[in-house]
C-alpha cells in the first residue's frame, strides 16, 4: 500500500470516529440508575435539563395486582422473559413540564399513575402496535406512584429489555424525531448509493460488482423500510428475508472484489443463509422471537470469521494488500460492531448507536465504487502497456521457426505421396498463422468457437507431423461457444500440452479439452498424460505462455487460473472465467 493511501485511510479513520462520537455526545441518553428499592427522588439531578433513565430496582409481584408488596424487587431492564407481572415505583420530581417515555416491549403493558389508568400516545413510524408510547405528566405533580402491569404480548411472555425514560417533554420530543431523522438519513443514503451502482452498472455490463451492489442496497433500503414502516407496512418476515438476502448480495459483491482470499469460505457461507431465508418466510410469526435471533447470532458467527480472515490476510500482505479489500474490510469490522450493538447492547441509545455504524458502514460501502472504478481503470492501463511491450515476444513464443520448418518440410513430403493430404495440412497452417496475425495483436475479444476452430488446425498439424501418436478428447458444451473470452487464451495451454508433456512421455498419450459452465462461469480444463513435472521446483511454469495467461486474466472479473502436476502422470490446468457473450468487432477475425 502506498503511503498516499495510509494517509487518506488514516484521515478517513479519525474523520469518522470524531463525527461518531461527536454525534453520539450530543445524542445520547444519561446512563443514570436512579431507582433504588422502588424509590425513585430526581430532586437534585439534573432531569430538568436532560432525558434520564429510570432503571435500577423496582417493586415486584407476579401477576396483575393493583398493589405490590414491598419486599420484593426486580431489576429493570431485564432480558429473560418472565410471565405477567407488575411493577411500581415512587417517583419525585421538580416543578416543571416532564414526559415518560415507554419502550416497545410496554407497548401492550397497562400504565397506571397513583392507580388510576393513564392514557399514552403512540409515537415513531411504525405502522404497528408495537411502538414507542409517550406519557405527559401534569405541571402539578410532583410526586406520584407509577405502576406497570406488563402482560403477554404477541402470545408470548416478553422482557422488559429497554430502559424508561423520564425528561423534559421538549427532550424527549426531540429526541424521537432525531432517531426518524437519522432512520429516514439512513433509508435516503442506502436509496441512493443503489441509484449509483446501478448507473454505474448500465455502463459496465459486464462487470457483476456493480450488479451486486445495486441488489445490496435495493434490498437494504427494502428491509429499512419494512423494519421502520417508512412507505410501507411494517412486516417481520419482510425485513428479516430483505436483510438475509442483503447479506447474500454482499458475499456475492465481496467475492468480485480484487485479490479476494478465502472464496471458497465465502461460497460455502451462502448456503446457510438462503435456508435461513427460506424459513423466515414460512415460519409462524409466534415463533419469530427465537428464529430472529438464532438468525443474528448466525450472522455475527458468519461475519466473525469473514473480518478475522480478512484482516489476517491483509496483515500478511501488508505491503501488496489491495486498497479496495482493505476499505472493504474496514467497512464490514464497522458493520459488525452495529450488528454487536443492535443485538446485545441494552441501552436507550441502541438506535443511535446501531444508526450511526449503519451510515458510516453506508459511507464506506459508497467509497468503494470510485475505488474499484480507478483500480479497474489501473488495470487496464497496465494490460494495454503490458501488451504493448511483450507484442513481439508474444508472438515469437506462439509460432517456433523450428514448428513451421517441420511443417513445411512435411508438407513437401506429402506433395510426393500424397498431395490431398499436403493440401489439407496446408490449409491447417494457413488457418492457423492468419488467426495468430489477425487476433493475437488485438485485445478484442474473440468467441470460443474461432479458438475452437484455430486449435483443431493445430491440433491437425501436430497430429500429422508425429504420426498420429496422441489421442484428443474434447468436451465442450455447445451452447458455450458464441462466448467471448480473450484471443490466444486456450491455444498456449493446449501447446504446452503437447510440446512439455506428451512428446517428452513414452507411455500413452491423451489431451483432453474441455469447456463447462459452473456456478455462471466459464470453467476450462486443459489436461494431459503426459510427463508432468515438479510445480514447487519449476521455474518457468512448464513452458510458454503461463505467465502472459495469468497476467491477461488478471482484469476479468472472479477469474482464476490453477496449475497442478505430478510427476509421469500429467499435468491439469484449469481456467476460471466470467461468461459473457461476445461483442462484435471489426477486427476480430471470423474464420465462418
Amino acid at each position: 500500500m502506498t503511503r498516499n493511501r495510509m494517509l487518506f485511510l488514516f484521515i478517513l479513520i479519525v474523520s469518522i470516529v470524531g463525527s461518531l462520537t461527536l454525534l453520539i455526545r450530543h445524542q445520547s441518553i444519561a446512563s443514570i440508575v436512579t431507582v433504588n428499592q422502588g424509590e425513585a427522588s430526581l430532586l437534585s439531578t439534573s432531569v430538568h435539563e436532560e432525558i434520564l433513565r429510570l432503571d435500577g430496582s423496582w417493586r415486584y409481584e407476579s401477576g396483575i395486582v393493583s398493589s405490590v408488596d414491598r419486599r420484593s424487587y426486580r431489576a429493570v431492564p431485564f432480558t429473560i422473559p418472565h410471565r405477567e407481572s407488575t411493577y411500581e415505583t415512587d417517583i419525585a420530581l421538580p416543578i416543571g413540564t416532564f414526559a415518560l417515555l415507554f419502550p416497545e416491549s410496554l407497548s401492550t403493558s397497562t400504565i397506571l399513575i397513583d392507580g388510576t389508568p393513564a392514557e399514552t400516545t403512540k409515537i415513531g413510524t411504525k405502522r404497528v402496535a408495537e411502538q414507542p408510547s409517550l406519557l405527559v405528566l401534569d405541571d402539578e405533580t410532583t410526586e406520584f406512584r407509577l405502576t406497570i402491569q406488563h402482560t403477554r404480548q404477541a402470545g408470548n411472555f416478553q422482557p422488559i429489555e429497554e430502559s424508561i425514560l423520564i425528561g423534559p417533554l421538549k427532550e424527549i420530543i426531540t429526541a424521537q424525531s432525531a432517531n426518524f431523522s437519522y432512520d429516514f438519513f439512513m433509508l435516503l443514503i442506502s436509496i441512493l448509493i443503489a441509484i449509483f451502482y446501478a448507473i454505474v452498472c448500465l455502463f459496465h455490463q459486464n462487470e457483476r460488482l456493480y450488479g451486486y451492489g445495486t441488489a445490496l442496497f435495493f434490498l437494504t433500503s427494502l428491509s429499512i423500510m419494512s423494519r421502520d414502516g417508512i412507505w410501507i407496512s411494517s412486516n417481520d418476515k419482510l425485513t428479516l428475508s430483505s436483510a438475509l438476502l442483503s447479506i447474500i448480495m454482499l458475499i456475492q459483491f465481496a467475492r468480485c472484489l480484487e485479490h479476494v482470499s478465502f472464496d471458497r469460505f465465502l461460497s460455502i457461507a451462502r448456503y446457510p443463509l438462503y435456508v435461513l431465508t427460506v424459513l423466515s418466510i414460512l415460519l409462524p410469526p409466534s415463533t419469530y422471537d427465537v428464529f430472529e435471533y438464532f438468525v443474528w447470532m448466525t450472522v455475527l458467527f458468519i461475519t466473525f470469521f469473514w473480518v478475522g480472515l480478512n484482516i489476517g490476510w491483509i496483515l500478511e500482505k501488508q505491503k501488496t494488500s489491495p486498497f479496495e479489500l482493505l476499505t472493504f474490510t474496514f467497512a464490514q469490522l464497522v458493520g459488525y460492531i452495529g450488528i454487536m450493538t443492535s443485538t446485545f447492547i441494552v441501552s436507550p441509545n441502541q438506535q443511535l448507536y446501531g444508526n450511526t455504524f449503519t451510515i458510516i458502514y453506508f459511507l464506506l460501502m459508497f467509497l468503494l465504487l470510485p475505488i474499484h472504478l480507478s483500480t479497474d481503470k489501473k488495470k487496464k492501463q497496465q494490460v494495454e502497456a503490458l501488451a504493448l511491450q511483450h507484442e513481439m515476444s508474444f508472438f515469437n513464443a506462439q509460432i517456433k521457426p523450428h514448428f513451421l520448418y517441420n511443417t513445411f518440410g512435411n508438407v513437401i513430403a506429402l506433395c510426393y505421396t500424397s498431395p490431398p493430404e499436403a493440401a489439407r495440412l496446408l490449409s491447417h497452417l494457413s488457418t492457423y498463422v492468419r488467426f495468430i496475425f489477425e487476433n493475437g495483436r488485438t485485445e478484442n475479444e474473440i468467441s470460443i468457437r474461432q479458438e475452437l476452430d484455430m486449435i483443431d488446425s493445430y491440433l491437425a498439424i501436430e497430429q500429422t507431423r508425429f504420426q498420429d501418436s496422441f489421442e484428443v478428447i474434447k468436451e465442450v458444451d455447445d451452447s458455450l461457444l458464441d462466448c467471448a473470452i480473450p484471443p490466444l487464451l486456450i491455444q498456449p495451454l493446449v501447446e504446452n500440452a503437447v510440446r512439455h508433456g506428451l512428446y517428452r512421455h513414452p507411455g500413452q498419450k491423451r489431451l483432453t479439452l474441455s469447456i463447462q459452465e459452473k456456478n455462471g462461469m466459464l470453467d476450462i480444463c486443459v489436461s494431459d498424460t503426459g510427463c508432468g513435472f515438479d510445480v514447487d521446483q519449476s521455474t518457468d511454469s512448464s513452458g510458454i505462455g503461463m505467465n502472459n495467461i495469468k497476467k491477461r486474466i488478471e482484469h476479468l472479473c472472479g477469474a482464476t487460473f490453477d496449475l497442478t502436476s505430478t510427476l509421469r502422470q500429467g499435468t491439469v490446468i484449469h481456467l476460471r472465467l466470467p461468461k459473457q457473450e461476445r461483442t462484435k468487432h471489426v477486427n476480430a477475425y471470423d474464420f465462418n
